[in-house]
């Protein structure tokens, strides 16, 4: 026992004879990285700040937009129920105010998506099956046309050249099996994750229509009470601007198929309705939607109505591209999300770029979404549209009807408790 407390005695000792001189060192050190940090210019100090806050920001970027595409058999169902669920969000919550009941009310909804999608390929459908045998006699016609053009054009191209290209056809097929069976393989394997795909979008949908509110209150509880108002408010506000996105979309597509009808219609062809129709679904990719319908039509036209026609169908859709290119989805979306139509044509581009029709497809409603979300967390007083916790109680839960009107309300100031 004498001993440790003996030890202890030294250490003490020690303690109390360092201890004043501690200070001393640390405010050395204090001293001398204060002077070498006021040698750095204050310019290259403020930039510095900024490069590594950007980079740090570009650093998070890079790692959600890596997590999502190794991820993407889930992430991009789930994004495209989110893009569903705003486009019916309004109907949904015009039925609830009028007294309908929840589930009745998404069941009316998805109703209405079965309705006009059915409802379109119905009509093209029974336009293809009435006008089937004029179709087939117009392509044999027009094949054969060809088959003449080619015999008396400068090519010289006869019947023993084309059995000689059909027979070198027939060969490698028969000589390509391992490669053709490959490819069935892939496409089928395609086929299938596009399948899961579209189940786990509709659920999704389902569940984002029936508990939406749920979901967005159980999100709050995540984050912290002090911000919980302001990051709320903001993603009200970023989701008021996706939904209309939506709403402008639909327009975008709706004078896509309307300009492609008209001018199929005028150039003489049969198969105007499913012209349009295809050219509606179509342009909801922003870009490339336009231009898969414009081939599509454009071979249908050469089929059956010759070269001439073709190519004044191929104008239209030129022209309906440009129309939607520089000047629907640059302004009308622009305005619709409140972004510049240069940051939504480059925002089209880059998400092209880095990810092809997917990134077309859902860039702007991003770039709507966070333009929204940034400017609202930017705000000077955020509107309180989830109510503040008491530090002393647990809040209570939200009503659904409540967290309706908050996600369901134009803007911020007619959010009403």
């Amino acid at each position: 026992m004498p001993s440790w407390s003996k030890i202890r005695a030294i250490f003490a000792a020690e303690s109390t004879v360092a201890s004043p001189s501690a200070p001393l060192v640390e405010n050395a050190e204090s001293a001398a990285a204060l002077a070498s940090a006021e040698s750095v210019p204050a310019g290259l100090r403020v930039a510095a700040g900024w490069a590594w806050r950007l980079l740090l920001i570009a650093g998070l970027i890079y790692l959600l937009w890596f997590v999502a595409s190794r991820l993407s058999e889930v992430t991009i169902p789930l994004f495209v129920a989110v893009l569903f669920t705003a486009a019916l969000w309004p109907l949904k919550s015009w039925l609830v105010r009028h007294h309908v009941p929840r589930g009745l009310a998404v069941l009316a909804s998805l109703l209405t998506v079965v309705v006009i999608i059915f409802g379109i390929l119905s009509l093209v459908g029974a336009q293809i099956v009435g006008q089937w045998d004029a179709l087939t006699t117009e392509a044999v016609n027009s094949f054969n046309q060809f088959l003449n053009w080619l015999a008396n054009s400068p090519l010289h191209v006869t019947d023993a050249n084309i059995d000689v290209w059909i027979q070198a056809a027939r060969t490698w097929v028969n000589t390509s099996q391992a490669a053709i069976t490959s490819y069935a393989a892939s496409i089928g394997v395609g086929v299938g994750h596009f399948l899961a795909g579209t189940a786990l979008a509709i659920f999704a949908f389902v569940y984002f229509l029936l508990d939406g509110p749920h979901l967005a209150h159980a999100v709050s509880g995540v984050i912290p009470r002090r911000s919980r108002p302001r990051i709320m408010t903001a993603a009200q506000s970023g989701w008021t601007a996706m939904v209309s996105y939506v709403r402008a979309a639909v327009t975008v597509a709706a004078v896509d198929g309307l300009g492609a009808l008209i001018g199929a219609a005028a150039v003489g062809s049969s198969m105007w309705l499913a012209i349009g129709a295809l050219t509606f679904l179509c342009a909801f990719v922003p870009l490339v939607g336009a231009i898969i319908a414009g081939v599509v039509a454009t071979g249908v036209v050469l089929v059956t109505l010759g070269w001439v026609k073709a190519i004044i169908m191929l104008a239209v859709f030129v022209a309906v591209l440009e129309l939607e290119g520089h000047v629907m989805q640059p302004f009308l979306l622009g305005k619709a999300v409140s972004i510049h139509p240069l940051a939504v044509l480059y925002g089209i581009a880059v998400g092209t770029i880095v990810a092809g029709i997917v990134g077309a497809l859902f860039t702007v409603p991003l770039l709507a979404f966070g333009n929204a979300f940034v400017r609202a967390l930017n705000a000077p007083e955020p509107v309180a549209v989830v109510p503040v916790d008491v530090p002393e109680s647990p809040p209570p839960p939200v009503p659904f009807d409540e967290v309706d009107s908050v996600l369901t309300a134009s803007s911020p100031d007619e959010y009403v408790p």
